[in-house]
């Protein structure tokens, strides 16, 4: 939380015309301690010469969402009340952590997460959608713990990132659901730390050499969840890329807390890799791919995407489109290749599945449901 008097200056100057990019953060040390990412954060926009942020926080450690919701103002909450926050509609964007593993609290919990975490997600969209009509709500789709003693933990824990991943897109589209205004989206950390760790496991990044180096030593080695702080500036590269929707490639390598002191920085080369990986990563994401293109002018009437018969077909009837791309939940690419007039794909197991067709009019993205 930064230039409080300034904004209460600025607020006064302008009757409150609020930053474009003034974002509220509600989680668990996902987020770092004392908000460190959104720290973060705010030096990367100053270099990226962006003067539209500004942030504020609510955090409670280990939490739920649920607790999050319940707990607002109790003594012990660092930063702010996020239920007065929120109100006041000063906030375009909003980002939101759930507890780890979501699996273990998605229905509510027996120690404390009395809401599903549907419903508690659900209720602070409402209140900040509420309060700000234009307001993004995001929920930032976090790693999970992994036992580092485990020779086999690289891979146990990409499984197990994947696996749950569906659950985040289950809670994110089920409120999407039962509401009109901006959908919520993913911010996609796991899989970008994932695709860091791969290209350690190649050798392939500079300046260091064990993945498990990314990770605070002081964790317990049977949960080790938390990363350093160069750990926690990926986190800040992606959450800078998805905030405001432009590549991190570049920016610098150096982040300071609000009172002035350094946190541990990448290398430049390390901390260019890593902007270049969340970058790539992200282009391949499609929830990240969905939230750019929908601020595109829609082409819905160039184009006919669907099911029938349990097949995918994809029909032009206008613009200029030649390929697709198929991605499951996990953003996995399931199949790719050119279409036609139309064009009809078989052999797609059931589940549900993100199509992306372009060309050069330009980019269409559309969930589909396949039955069998």
């Amino acid at each position: 939380m930064r230039n409080t008097a300034l904004g209460i200056v600025v607020c006064l100057l302008t009757t409150c015309l609020y930053s474009q990019h003034n974002t509220y953060f509600i989680g668990h040390s996902g987020f770092g301690w004392d908000l460190m990412v959104g720290e973060m954060v705010n030096d990367l926009a100053e270099d990226a010469g962006i003067t539209t942020y500004d942030y504020n926080y609510q955090q409670i450690g280990g939490s739920c969402i649920s607790i999050q919701w319940e707990r607002h103002n109790d003594p012990d909450v660092a930063g702010s009340d996020s239920h007065i926050e929120l109100a006041t509609g000063e906030y375009d964007v909003v980002v939101i952590a759930e507890q780890i593993p979501i699996s273990e609290v998605i229905n509510s919990s027996p120690w404390g997460c009395d809401l599903t975490s549907y419903d508690a997600l659900d209720r602070f969209y409402d209140l900040a959608v509420g309060a700000n009509p234009g307001a993004q709500v995001y929920l930032m789709g976090f790693w999970n713990e992994f036992d580092r003693s485990d020779q086999n933990a690289h891979q146990a824990w990409s499984d197990l990132n994947e696996e749950l991943r569906p659950l985040w897109m289950h809670v994110i589209d089920s409120v999407n659901s039962t509401n009109n205004g901006p959908d919520i989206r993913l911010v996609p950390v796991a899989p970008v730390m994932q695709a860091l760790k791969d290209s350690i496991n190649l050798g392939v990044v500079p300046d260091i050499d064990d993945w498990l180096e990314l990770f605070d030593p002081n964790d317990m080695v049977e949960a080790t969840i938390h990363p350093t702080e160069v750990g926690y500036y990926l986190v800040a590269l992606v959450h800078f890329a998805v905030i405001f929707r432009q590549s991190p490639v570049g920016l610098t390598n150096e982040t300071f807390h609000g009172d002035g002191w350094q946190f541990d920085p990448p290398s430049q080369a390390l901390a260019l890799k890593m902007q270049e990986i969340t970058w790539a990563v992200l282009q391949e994401d499609p929830g990240f791919q969905q939230e750019v293109i929908s601020s595109l002018p829609k082409k819905s009437s160039d184009l006919g995407i669907g099911v029938k018969d349990n097949s995918l077909e994809i029909e032009v009837r206008g613009g200029d489109y030649d390929k697709y791309v198929i991605y499951n939940l996990n953003g996995k690419v399931f199949d790719t290749g050119k279409i036609s007039h139309h064009t009809k794909i078989n052999a797609i197991p059931k589940g549900i599945f993100i199509v992306k067709v372009s060309g050069a009019t330009g980019t269409v993205i559309k969930k589909v449901l396949v039955r069998k």
